[in-house]
């Protein structure tokens, strides 16, 4: 019968090549997920809508919202109470806005006043560091390619609340020249 022997060269060896593989493997599981950015988390719409949709298009796909404007700026408004951004909300409003051609731009999500701390640390952890506004202390701005996230203190009446918008800045520009436009 035959035995087998290993040699202290190749226990060595084997030794290392062991501690290689687990150092690797341990590396594996210590790298940190890439984080989605501002564009891969929103880049396709929000809440069931696509950026650059029509007004009919948003109020028919959120048959509980409000058609709602001031002059020829027109907005929808949702109450609803959703957790948005692992915050809970009771009863808070959803706005969705458009630019002058109807084409959906930006949604603002209302949290009473007092969640602005929770909604900053965790756009925070989501998004890294933020800019703050000129001029506005606690208005506070994470950008990225074509859009800007903004959370600020609205006040409405008597009502302070922290809104959390999302701004798409992508859309097609219409064609214009100075003719039209008066110029």
């Amino acid at each position: 019968m035959y035995l087998y022997s290993i040699t202290t060269y190749q226990l060595l060896n084997l030794r290392k090549a062991m501690r290689l593989f687990l150092s690797i493997l341990f590396l594996f599981f210590l790298l940190p997920a890439k984080a989605a950015t501002i564009a891969e988390l929103f880049g396709d719409g929000v809440f069931g809508t696509q950026w650059g949709d029509k007004i009919e298009a948003v109020g028919s796909k959120l048959p509980n919202s409000t058609k709602e404007s001031i002059g020829d700026i027109v907005w929808l408004e949702l109450k609803d109470s959703k957790e948005i951004l692992g915050v809970p909300r009771d009863n808070q409003k959803v706005h969705f806005s458009f630019d002058a051609e109807k084409r959906l731009n930006g949604v603002a999500v209302y949290y009473n006043a007092d969640d602005y701390s929770v909604l900053l640390n965790k756009l925070n952890t989501l998004f890294g560091e933020y800019t703050q506004v000129a001029g506005n202390k606690t208005a506070l701005q994470w950008k990225s390619s074509d859009f800007v996230l903004t959370l600020y203190f609205a006040t409405v009446g008597i009502n302070t609340n922290s809104v959390f918008s999302i701004g798409y800045y992508g859309l097609t520009k219409p064609d214009a020249n100075k003719e039209d436009l008066g110029f």
